[in-house]
């Protein structure tokens, strides 16, 4: 039997929530060692789309900030499969892009789905 736990968080997330999770992917992103003749143009356009993100939280534009966290994933599993940052560090963004990405979608769900109280 499957249970979709995500579907009902215990509580509803937050904006600052979110800014939290992406804060803290950002410093990750930060101190990740990215390795290529590309290393620090990649690492700078992944804390572009974190940035990015915030940015869009900031003006209420969850999904835009839900496409640019989507797109930081997707970067960093490309970067992985390139051998451009280490797979630990990599496992480490992709972990923490679902948690914010997560958080993001829970705001999204809030805006389509207002708790009636």
């Amino acid at each position: 039997m499957l249970l979709w736990v995500a579907a009902q968080p215990a509580h509803a997330q937050t904006v600052e929530e979110c800014q939290a999770d992406i804060a803290v992917l950002r410093t990750q992103t930060q101190s990740a060692t990215f390795v290529g003749q590309n290393s620090v143009k990649d690492q700078a356009g992944l804390i572009g789309k974190l940035d990015s993100a915030s940015t869009k939280l900031v003006q209420g534009k969850f999904t835009d900030a839900l496409a640019n966290l989507q797109s930081f994933r997707a970067r960093v599993v490309a970067l992985d499969q390139q051998g451009k940052i280490l797979d630990s560090e990599a496992s480490t963004l992709v972990a923490g892009a679902d948690e914010a990405i997560a958080c993001v979608q829970g705001l999204i769900d809030a805006q389509v789905s207002p708790t009636v109280a």
